[in-house]
């Protein structure tokens, strides 16, 4: 009798729920479809009054307003899906203040808008990123970033960070043949800085000059990397390019200037290269940038601790540049080492993308 007696009560409670369930969605169709009619109704409208009805954009859409909240609160996944509907012809005429709600867009970032108060537009920045490595300095990694400030001029501003463990703190040690001084990898030379950049002959030519701060342990210790230090250093720089349609160039002269504790070393470090371009002898379809001379020069200049001053190398030999997709440039370059103390022959690879 328990048993039967439980199963009728739930056979009850089934039907009731059912029932219960069938009523609430007749009900929220019944509302629906009277939603549709009322949004067929406020379209005929506005189509017979030519969009001018300036009452029923108000007072209607208020009403329309209220009901949807009404249905919203029911919680219908129909009723959702109906509030969303857009007619297929728009009220362009209607006389209706419109709140802006599209926002910034998506293709936008923070240097493309002035709606928080500043200016900045990425349409006025350009750079890149070079990886870098060659037979005396070893790898680097460069950042150069510009942003025009002016039609001529452009604010400039970099990261060369130098990864060669004998710029880092060393330490002395005990070996077959005495003492000696092991390089490590902490306190690695890091330079960064900032400059004007100025345009000339439609920015065909372009002046650089920049001045950087050095931080690590080379410049200002009598041993090298006995000390890490911030700001052991300055660069004053200049940087000359010239690139057109059939020709290409560069210029660059830095003074690495120690002026910290014992400012033990200053170093001069230039370069110049002269390219040509495919253009200059009507080669089409050919993915060579430009090929020419490339001469480096790295001088010691001053030694504080013990006078020992002179070149550290001087370079001179061919480069090619390849143009690859995406504003990839890979550029190689080799030749002699004229003063043949680090060694007697030299290379440097570049791979550069620009922004």
């Amino acid at each position: 009798m328990k048993k039967r007696f439980g199963l009728f009560l739930f056979l009850a409670t089934a039907c009731m729920s059912s029932a219960v369930f069938a009523q609430t969605d007749n009900e929220l169709r019944k509302r629906l479809e009277t939603l549709e009619a009322r949004i067929m109704e406020l379209e005929g409208r506005l189509e017979a009054k030519g969009g001018h009805g300036t009452e029923i954009g108000s007072q209607g859409l208020d009403r329309e307003n209220s009901r949807d909240d009404a249905i919203l609160k029911q919680g219908s996944p129909a009723a959702l899906t109906r509030v969303n509907h857009k007619p297929e012809k728009k009220p362009e005429t209607l006389k209706i203040p419109v709140a802006d709600l599209e926002g910034i867009p998506e293709d936008k970032g923070w240097h493309d808008t002035e709606r928080e108060g500043h200016h900045f537009g990425k349409k006025k920045f350009h750079g890149g990123v070079t990886l870098k490595q060659d037979a005396f300095f070893g790898f680097q990694t460069i950042l150069d970033a510009g942003y025009a400030v002016t039609d001529n001029i452009d604010f400039t501003f970099y990261s060369w960070l130098w990864t060669s463990p004998n710029f880092g703190r060393s330490r002395v040690i005990s070996g077959p043949q005495g003492t000696q001084v092991d390089a490590g990898g902490n306190g690695l030379w890091t330079e960064v800085g900032m400059g004007l950049n100025f345009r000339f002959l439609n920015d065909a030519l372009t002046i650089n000059p920049q001045i950087g701060m050095l931080n690590g342990a080379l410049l200002s210790s009598r041993v090298v990397g006995r000390g890490i230090r911030a700001a052991e250093g300055v660069v004053p720089s200049m940087t000359l390019t010239y690139d057109d349609d059939f020709v290409t160039g560069q210029m660059y002269l830095a003074y690495y200037l120690a002026i910290r504790d014992e400012r033990a070393r200053d170093f001069i470090h230039n370069w110049i290269n002269v390219g040509i371009k495919p253009a200059m002898f009507n080669f089409k379809n050919v993915p060579v940038s430009s090929i020419g001379v490339h001469w480096e020069h790295l001088r010691f200049h001053k030694d504080r601790i013990e006078g020992n001053t002179g070149t550290v190398y001087n370079w001179i030999g061919p480069y090619i540049e390849f143009a690859l997709p995406m504003s990839i440039a890979l550029r190689f370059a080799a030749g002699a080492d004229l003063k043949g103390e680090v060694s007697k022959e030299f290379y440097q690879a570049s791979i550069k993308l620009h922004f």
